[in-house]
């Protein structure tokens, strides 16, 4: 069963090649309408999108993440926040304590409008022709970020989007098997996953093969191998998020 939308959404490729040529006003600005209709927890909209247009800003954001791509000129910037700031200040303007926006639980519901948001703009912007590559790289240096776009308390920068006119091809990355990543009612019971994955790891290795040449990886070895190592699996993401007085209980 298919249809356009479907189509898209099965033929994503990430971009991280971009020409030299910038949105254009109409194209943001129905991106950032489609991002303001999506869905929202508990109504609170806490979400607020950034769109990087300073040189000096995006360097930072560029060399924040370690990416060399997301420096530059080439590409639209954006960057996702979780944004309990506005709803402090709506609060505050009616005398009201804003101590439960500093709880995880509201945290998450901003993560969550924020990535949905995301994802929305994700479906829009490919569905236009353009190219997309999100950035969870911002999180290795999180303090640089929040300081490079001087964010407010109660704001997190949770993840960064690069859109535009591709400049490359790339092949199409295999994804796991449904038969490990879904099921019925209660947890996928498998025996052993180096087994059930096999042939999985082989696709993988195949594609970088492809890719590069060089990279013979698969994707139990990368998890074995990748997981904690550098960048945002080792920022201080929780002490960030402290001084932003966010997730504090």
């Amino acid at each position: 069963m298919t249809n356009e939308t479907i189509a898209l959404q099965l033929a994503h490729r990430t971009i991280r090649a971009y020409k030299d040529q910038p949105l254009t006003e109409a194209e943001v600005a129905t991106l950032m309408d489609v991002a303001r209709h999506t869905a929202t927890s508990s109504y609170l909209q806490s979400c607020t999108i950034l769109h990087i247009t300073d040189p000096q800003v995006r360097e930072a954001i560029g060399a924040a993440s370690g990416q060399p791509y997301v420096g530059g000129t080439k590409g639209d910037l954006f960057i996702f926040l979780v944004d309990l700031y506005r709803n402090s200040r709506i609060r505050a303007e009616q005398g009201i304590s804003s101590e439960a926006l500093s709880s995880m639980n509201l945290f998450l519901t901003g993560a969550e409008d924020a990535l949905l948001a995301a994802q929305n703009v994700v479906v829009a912007a490919e569905s236009m022709g353009l190219g997309t590559v999100y950035l969870g790289s911002i999180l290795a240096d999180p303090r640089s970020v929040v300081q490079a776009l001087k964010l407010p308390e109660l704001t997190f920068p949770i993840v960064g989007l690069l859109m535009g006119h591709p400049d490359q091809e790339p092949g199409q990355k295999p994804r796991l098997p449904l038969s490990v990543m879904t099921a019925t009612n209660t947890y996928p019971h498998v025996e052993s996953y180096t087994e059930a994955l096999a042939d999985y790891d082989r696709e993988v290795s195949e594609y970088y093969d492809l890719r590069s040449g060089s990279r013979l990886e698969s994707f139990t070895h990368l998890v074995g191998t990748s997981i904690g190592v550098g960048g945002a699996h080792v920022s201080p993401i929780a002490q960030v998020l402290h001084e932003q007085g966010l997730c504090l209980r």
